[in-house]
C-alpha cells in the first residue's frame, strides 16, 4: 500500500543525512562550531524532509507511472504488472499508477484462457472469491467496463468477454475484457 513512497524517503533520507554530514565536515573550513552547525543542519533538514521527498517522489512517479508502450511481456520488467499479465502478450499499452494498472494488448482467446488457468491454478484454492462464483466468459456490454478505461483513448468494443484473476483479501486482482473481433485485451488490476 505504501510502497509508492518508499524509494522517495529512501533518496530524501540519504541525501539530507548526506546535508547533515557534509555540514559537520566543512563546518570547520568555515569556522563554525560543529556541534551547532550539526544540530542547525538537522534541524534543516527535518523541516526539509517533507517538501525534499515530495519533489523526489515526484521526479520519479513521472518516470515510473504514466502510459508506456511495450512490444512485447519482457520488455514489461515490473513485477507487480508481470503477475497479471500474459507472456504471450505483445503490441502493450500500459496505463500505470501507483495502486494498479489498465493494459491493452493483443493475445489469442486460448493464450488468455490459458494464462488464466495456470493463474487459478497457482492460486490453489486461495482466491478471496471462487472462481465459480465470478462467471468467467461471460459476454458484457461497453457500457459494463468502459468506465475502468476513462481518460485513455483506447478503443471499446461493443461487447467482450470478461474474465477474472484470482482475487486477493485485499480486493487485489484483474479483470480482462476480450474482444473476439480483434483478439484485444482490455485489463484493469489493482493491486495494495
Amino acid at each position: 500500500m505504501l510502497w509508492p513512497i518508499v524509494l522517495p524517503f529512501k533518496i530524501t533520507f540519504w541525501v539530507l543525512a548526506g546535508f547533515v554530514a557534509t555540514v559537520a565536515l566543512v563546518s570547520p573550513w568555515f569556522k563554525w562550531r560543529r556541534g551547532k552547525a550539526v544540530v542547525i543542519s538537522t534541524l534543516v533538514a527535518f523541516l526539509a524532509f517533507v517538501p525534499v521527498c515530495a519533489g523526489i517522489g515526484s521526479i520519479l512517479d513521472s518516470h515510473r507511472f504514466g502510459v508506456f508502450h511495450y512490444s512485447t511481456y519482457s520488455e514489461v520488467q515490473d513485477f507487480r504488472i508481470e503477475r497479471y499479465l500474459p507472456p504471450m502478450a505483445r503490441d502493450i499499452t500500459l496505463d500505470k499508477f501507483a495502486m494498479g494498472h489498465r493494459a491493452m494488448y493483443k493475445i489469442s482467446l486460448d493464450e488468455l484462457t490459458d494464462f488464466l488457468d495456470s493463474l487459478w491454478l497457482e492460486a490453489d484454492g486461495r482466491s478471496a472469491v471462487p472462481r465459480t462464483e465470478l462467471e468467467d466468459s461471460a459476454a458484457v456490454p461497453a457500457e459494463h467496463f468502459d468506465y475502468s478505461f476513462d481518460g485513455l483513448d483506447w478503443p471499446m468494443p461493443d461487447t467482450a468477454l470478461h474474465f477474472h484473476s484470482p482475487m486477493q483479501s485485499d480486493g487485489g486482482g484483474a479483470d480482462y475484457y476480450f474482444d473476439p473481433k480483434t483478439n484485444t485485451v482490455l485489463q484493469h488490476a489493482g493491486y495494495w
